[in-house]
């Protein structure tokens, strides 16, 4: 297998000297070392150690090797200088040497490269193209992982600066069709809104690169959260997992998927790998959160959230988990605290106005509570407001007909958030009324 992996990735060194292992990306001719389509600095000594340890991935590059490549000139020991390469090297991967996910140390011979190695998936037309093509998409995905309103219409116009160089480039199709369906996610529009863009985007993505993962990542995320076409999604995601076993984002929507469907055991194992995959990630990071929290582990779902939120301490999402995480654990002044930051944080976003208000609601506040239904009110006479937002409220305050009938009308308008309605706690207070187990039934969650 080692050498089968090896001799593949010197086939691809000789197309294209892009590949990709877990969230990074390298490539070869621009010397360029990217996670997550953020350019990360390294010096030319450890990039060089790297790119050797990539063309022989899974065999033993030894240190004699090392040195005659990189330091062919110095007649002293190279001791020193060949091991701050390998540690600056490390660090920048965020691998040690006692668990190493990337580089083993084979003491006093050498080292491997024990990650996959795959290649990069782009359209024939982008293969060949000008690199800012592939590096727009790279600074899309970047943005988009934002999940902020700002870092949403920069991904869009990072995409359509790579679909104006080359039309047929499936990473940019597949990046708008995901720009789409978050939109679609945050509750602020219909799902009418970005349905069909979202399926064209996907659809043109496939058309372009049949083989691409991120295109059959899109394609399950269209099928999941518009379609409601629980197998079918699922199906997209295995395909694209198959392609690329290594991808953070198949592992995470599957996760998600399994989350929804109440299969709390393979969901974690899921985003956990997807965590792995890809630790610095605000939205698998708060995914993992959510999954914790919804699976009712509170405690971990806490210290999830403020691992997140050292990495971005104005995270609303992971603000308003950590809310709800310390309302599970009865802890309702801290929720409250949480949930407020959220709301400002989040530039009053509904989601985070009816979670504070279903919080205000559980720690016997129904005033404020009721309030938090007039400021969505007051929300709707401007900007679409999704009905499971208001239902939140309802079902905290124990008003759950008002609840009930909310959800119907989301289920009218296919509203992507009833995903999560046979899950959320949240909803625990409607769950034995009989529409709210018809409104299961229909979906296919019951």
């Amino acid at each position: 297998m080692l050498e089968n992996s090896s001799r593949k990735s010197q086939e691809i060194l000789n197309r294209h000297g892009r590949l990709r292992f877990a969230s990074f990306e390298v490539d070869l001719e621009e010397r360029e070392l990217r996670k997550a389509g953020a350019r990360v600095p390294l010096q030319h000594k450890p990039f060089r150690i790297l790119e050797l340890l990539l063309r022989q991935p899974g065999s033993l590059v030894t240190r004699k090797e090392l040195a005659r490549d990189l330091w062919p000139n110095l007649h002293v020991s190279f001791e020193h200088s060949l091991n701050s390469a390998i540690n600056a090297l490390r660090q920048v991967l965020g691998d040690s040497s006692r668990e190493c996910r990337f580089i083993e140390t084979r003491s006093g011979l050498g080292y491997r490269f024990i990650a996959p190695v795959e290649e990069i998936f782009l359209s024939a037309h982008a293969a060949h193209a000008n690199s800012s093509v592939y590096h727009d998409c790279l600074r899309g995905k970047f943005f988009l992982n934002k999940m902020t309103g700002d870092g949403r219409q920069r991904a869009i116009g990072c995409f359509q600066a790579a679909l104006n160089e080359d039309p047929h480039c499936g990473l940019a199709h597949a990046g708008l069709a995901d720009v789409h369906c978050q939109l679609a996610l945050r509750g602020t529009a219909p799902a009418s809104d970005n349905y069909h863009m979202a399926r064209e985007f996907a659809s043109a993505a496939l058309h372009a690169a049949p083989d691409l993962p991120a295109a059959h990542v899109s394609l399950g995320r269209v099928r999941m959260i518009f379609d409601w076409d629980w197998s079918g999604a699922l199906a997209a995601l295995n395909h694209a997992a198959t392609l690329h076993p290594e991808l953070p984002e198949a592992h995470s929507l599957r996760a998600l998927l399994l989350s929804a469907l109440g299969r709390d055991d393979e969901a974690l194992r899921e985003i956990r790998r997807a965590h792995t995959l890809d630790p610095l990630s605000l939205p698998i990071g708060q995914e993992l959160a959510w999954i914790l929290y919804v699976s009712e582990a509170s405690h971990e779902a806490v210290d999830q959230c403020w691992r997140v939120l050292s990495l971005e301490p104005r995270f609303a999402e992971a603000q308003s988990i950590l809310g709800l995480a310390y309302q599970q654990l009865g802890l309702h002044d801290e929720a409250i605290t949480e949930l407020q930051n959220a709301r400002v944080c989040s530039d009053r976003h509904p989601s985070a106005i009816a979670t504070l208000g279903h919080g205000y609601a559980n720690a016997g506040f129904p005033a404020k509570a009721a309030d938090s239904l007039v400021e969505l009110a007051d929300l709707s006479q401007r900007n679409y407001v999704s009905p499971y937002w208001r239902a939140i409220v309802h079902a905290g305050l124990g008003d759950r007909k008002s609840a009930v009938d909310e959800l119907q009308i989301a289920f009218s308008q296919r509203d992507p958030l009833l995903l999560w309605l046979g899950v959320d706690p949240r909803l625990a207070s409607v769950r034995q009324e009989a529409g709210f187990v018809s409104l299961l039934r229909h979906l296919g969650l019951d």
